[in-house]
């Protein structure tokens, strides 16, 4: 029983080995040449349009308010 268990790690590992050869060399062997990249479109940005310059609002009021108490300890 122990044999039959020996011989099949070895096969196994036999193939294992084989397969990974196999595409190896088939890598290799990728001797096809390339087909040249694609140019990337030009892209122009618009020019943006100016800012308007913000007005200020007509008769707006501005508010002060003056405390007049004071704090004594």
């Amino acid at each position: 029983m122990i044999t039959m268990k020996v011989l099949h790690k070895i096969l196994f590992t036999f193939v294992f080995v084989l397969g990974l050869s196999l595409t190896a060399m088939a890598q290799k062997d990728d001797t096809k040449p390339r087909p040249p990249k694609e140019v990337p479109p030009v892209v122009n940005p618009q020019p943006k349009p100016p800012k308007p310059t913000p007005t200020p609002k007509p008769n707006s009021i501005g508010a002060v308010w003056k405390s007049e108490i004071t704090y004594t300890a």
